[in-house]
């Protein structure tokens, strides 16, 4: 039996993204207790998003601690907590491989630290600060014992970029639920947000922020629309939080009479009925991006992807696999490959068959628990051996 305690940097409840994790790490955490759930703990930035909704509603073993608080006396306080409650082991969400807290914690009686990557830690290094990293990690004693990423793309920013080893590195993509996201035939987007039956629906979910793309798509669209004359695709993109977030993009084709054909969904809870209607997805980060999971909803709902060919999004999609990539930023090609599938439907249906099949057997939630698992257990064995 061992007990864990799994660190967040943000607030409780801060939304969809996060939540499937939350429950991929209390999960793992009962199963290192043997289903005991007094020996799993959670520790959130704050808890002004109320109690987590993503735990059970009865479980009360939280802390409040900011792990980029690097206060000493913030520290000193975990460390009685996790001596208090004989913790072993501990996972924190998106921390540097060298950090003042580890060797506290290891002295509280922590035999095992590992941290969980969903963005890059670093940029990539010229060759000299990159020795001086990698000297840096290797004779730190306050560093942790392993790092799991959710691509190859995002771990080589911390071996070519932080100096982290390879040993210390595990990959774990992300899983999709294939029971609820799945092909069915549907006309719900159109009649639920009056979108022409007689087009394709195109989607993207996601934030509005500008790394993700969405004034690439945008562009991609009036390409498409007016300067291509398509008369048989529009555009659902979900993700706005409200007007402000959508008004600069909606701006892009004021007075072109494309308006009906350009939808901006907002913040969704019926993605799963939204993707069943549409004819393909889409992922035009221009960013970093990482394994999103919305790639394999997409793929899961049977449709085919296009994505940007940046960070782990090729790892995500499989080119004239499961999809098509695109450079990063160029609408024009973005455009193009959106054609491809519209002027080749059989292909983008094949794409759609392949991407399903490959959520279904190697990236459904089952497989991501444990790769995840796995990669916890590789520590937590060593250190308890």
């Amino acid at each position: 039996m061992v007990r864990s305690l799994f660190l967040l940097p943000f607030a409780s409840n801060p939304g969809y993204a996060i939540s499937p994790l939350e429950v991929l790490f209390y999960e793992t955490g009962l199963e290192l207790a043997d289903s005991d759930s007094s020996c799993v703990h959670f520790g959130y930035q704050s808890f002004l998003g109320g109690h987590p909704k993503s735990l059970p509603r009865s479980f009360d073993n939280l802390i409040e601690f900011d792990v980029r608080d690097r206060d000493r006396s913030n520290a000193e306080r975990l460390a009685r907590y996790v001596k208090e409650n004989n913790i072993r082991f501990v996972l924190a969400f998106d921390v540097q491989p060298v950090h003042p807290l580890y060797k506290l914690l290891r002295r509280a009686g922590v035999s095992a630290i590992v941290a969980y990557l969903g963005a890059p830690i670093s940029s990539l290094m010229p060759t000299w600060k990159l020795m001086l990293k990698r000297l840096e990690v290797a004779i730190s004693q306050s560093k942790l014992d392993g790092m799991i990423f959710e691509s190859r793309a995002m771990a080589d920013f911390a071996v070519n970029g932080r100096g982290v080893p390879e040993r210390m590195i595990a990959i774990v993509p992300l899983g999709v639920d294939t029971k609820l996201f799945h092909p069915e035939r549907s006309e719900y987007a159109h009649n639920e947000l009056g979108l022409p039956r007689d087009r394709k629906i195109v989607i993207y979910s996601g934030h509005m922020e500008a790394r993700k793309g969405v004034r690439t798509l945008v562009e991609a669209a009036i390409d498409l629309l007016v300067r291509r004359g398509r008369t048989d695709a529009s555009f659902l993109i979900c993700g706005n939080r409200n007007v402000d977030e959508s008004r600069e993009y909606e701006s892009m084709y004021t007075g072109m009479g494309i308006d009906q054909f350009i939808k901006f969904g907002g913040y969704r809870s019926d993605m799963v009925r939204l993707y069943q209607s549409c004819f393909c997805g889409v992922i035009p980060s221009s960013g970093w991006d990482s394994f999103p999971r919305t790639s394999l909803e997409m793929a899961a709902s049977g449709l085919p992807v296009v994505a940007s060919r940046l960070g782990g999004l090729p790892e995500a999609v499989l080119e004239h696999k499961t999809g098509l990539l695109f450079e990063p930023g160029n609408a024009k090609q973005l455009a193009d490959c959106l054609e491809t599938l519209l002027d080749r439907p059989n292909l983008a249906s094949q794409y759609g068959q392949h991407g399903r099949a490959r959520c279904e057997t190697g990236f459904s939630l089952e497989a991501q628990r444990k790769r995840f698992k796995a990669a916890i257990l590789k520590y937590v064995a060593r250190e308890e051996s």
